[in-house]
């Protein structure tokens, strides 16, 4: 079975919580800083690169980092900052990282691979608006994507792929392949999926 970038960040956010985090985010760590509602703990994933290993089997690398966080003064109800607990901290947001690990590892029936010897960590506190303690991870994970098909007896150049839509959660964007359920963005937009998220009829 193919893992597209969707699926993964999909299975990741369920794993976030499968392992106790409060708050899932994809995108750059900075960003965190605008929202001023964030429920810790709190596991952020970055835009990760990829490459190609093989193009025939349909091996796609990507690099990841992950990023755990949490105040370091949540325990105290003063906000008094108590920093010889910073370690205590640290280890309990590794122990949730490993549990997330272990859970994306056995994600689409473990045909997803964290080679193990790719996974770093580093450790700081004070960082961002929140005064976080955090600890970011980064790994690799070998997932299979669609092989591509290359038939040089086809005409050339090949057919360009068709503009659909698809519609989730109000959005509609397109799918890239020509596989989405609507052949127009008027279509999409006249759907119960945009219209019952909009504010539509």
């Amino acid at each position: 079975m193919a893992t597209t970038l969707t699926q993964l960040v999909n299975n990741m956010e369920i794993c976030a919580e499968s392992a106790g985090f409060r708050t899932f985010k994809f995108g750059k760590l900075p960003h965190i800083n605008f929202d001023h509602n964030i429920k810790y703990d709190l596991l952020n994933l970055e835009y990760p690169n990829s490459r190609i290993l093989d193009i025939n089997n349909g091996l796609q690398v990507y690099n990841c980092v992950i990023t755990a966080g949490r105040p370091y003064s949540k325990s105290n109800p003063r906000g008094v900052k108590v920093l010889d607990n910073v370690h205590v901290i640290m280890t309990a947001l590794e122990n949730r990282i490993w549990s997330f690990l272990a859970c994306v590892g056995a994600g689409s029936n473990c045909q997803d691979v964290i080679p193990r010897e790719t996974i770093q960590m580093s450790r700081e506190k004070g960082t961002h608006n929140d005064q976080l303690v955090t600890v970011s991870c980064s790994f690799n994970i070998e997932v299979f994507i669609d092989c591509i098909e290359i038939d040089c007896n086809s005409d050339w150049p090949p057919t360009p792929v068709a503009v659909t839509y698809d519609c989730k959660s109000g959005n509609c964007y397109d799918p890239g392949n020509g596989t989405g359920a609507f052949s127009s963005l008027a279509d999409c937009q006249a759907s119960v999926c945009f219209t019952g998220h909009n504010g539509g009829a």
